[in-house]
């Protein structure tokens, strides 16, 4: 039996990855610290550790007894990273520096979660992977640094995937939560009769994934056990707008959706749009659910979760 560590696997992520595994017949090591994940949605299949990934040597000794680290443990909520710049640098950079020490010392594959905030303010058209990178935000600088770490241990012998999720939602990621997206946010405010809060005009977009789609980029990427490092994006290749997203929200939910427009935010990104040529070219990858298709499913798991 194959065994892989996840770290972070308590979270949205992590979750909807490691039950994957498990029932692909595979053993998993979840380390999470339970800072905003819940343990109690973790499969009772799953063995649970918990401890932080800036704890290098709980990491080497996991990795030790696993057969590939998938690493998606992050400080993801802007506000956290804001209200604590030195604890988030620890984590997002320092943690992935630690999984690929523990990767590279037992000579085992890894994942490594990465982010579109790489890129900054890349324009209007699709970035692809050789796009400069210019993160405006210090969680990208972070995430930007950990994958120079898994580039640079790739040099050495380490087989690394790097992937660069764009805007993932899905099933089980809460509007409650401070890292909980635009998505959730607006389901939950469309369900509640409340008006949709929206920043600017509405004609910021971005390219949404859904979570079964990142799943099978993710478990495709640790198919690739080759000496060396490759990077790839985790999106669907359309743009859809914030005000079209709203209206297709408040359609699927069964009423008149009001819109509250409030001031854009400063240094913003106007579109994110990523191009999945590579992830396609590599692994045979496309994403295969529709916006439309995944909204159904995630106000459906919402509308239950609020009754």
């Amino acid at each position: 039996m194959t065994r892989y560590l996840v770290t972070g696997g308590c979270g949205f992520i992590g979750r909807h990855l490691t039950a994957t595994l498990l029932e692909g017949g595979h053993g998993v090591t979840v380390l999470d610290d339970l800072s905003s994940g819940n343990p109690a949605s973790l499969p009772p299949a799953a063995r649970l550790e918990e401890g932080c990934v800036t704890d290098a040597r709980t990491l080497a000794r996991l990795a030790e007894a696993t057969d590939g680290v998938f690493h998606l443990a992050a400080i993801a909520s802007i506000a956290a990273v804001e209200a604590d710049l030195g604890r988030a640098h620890a984590v997002n950079a320092g943690g992935a520096a630690n999984a690929v020490a523990a990767a590279t010392r037992s000579r085992v594959p890894l994942v490594l979660i990465s982010s579109a905030a790489v890129y900054g303010d890349a324009g209007s058209g699709a970035v692809s992977e050789t796009h400069p990178c210019a993160p405006l935000s210090a969680y990208g600088a972070d995430k930007l640094q950990g994958e120079q770490h898994a580039l640079d241990a790739a040099a050495n012998g380490l087989s690394a995937a790097i992937v660069r999720p764009f805007n993932v939602y899905g099933p089980g990621q809460g509007a409650d939560s401070p890292y909980a997206g635009v998505i959730p946010s607006f389901i939950a405010a469309a369900l509640s009769g409340t008006p949709l809060r929206i920043d600017g005009d509405g004609s910021q977009s971005r390219d949404f994934i859904f979570i079964d789609d990142l799943i099978r980029l993710l478990s495709a990427a640790m198919e690739q056990r080759q000496p060396g490092a490759l990077i790839v994006n985790g999106c669907t290749g359309t743009a859809t707008s914030v005000t079209a997203l709203a209206q297709e929200i408040g359609r699927i939910c069964g009423g008149d959706i009001r819109i509250d427009p409030g001031p854009g935010r400063a240094g913003g990104v106007q579109c994110s749009l990523g191009n999945p040529g590579r992830a396609e070219e590599l692994f045979g990858f496309r994403a295969r659910i529709p916006l439309q298709d995944g909204l159904q499913h995630t106000v459906t798991w919402q509308r239950g979760t609020a009754s």
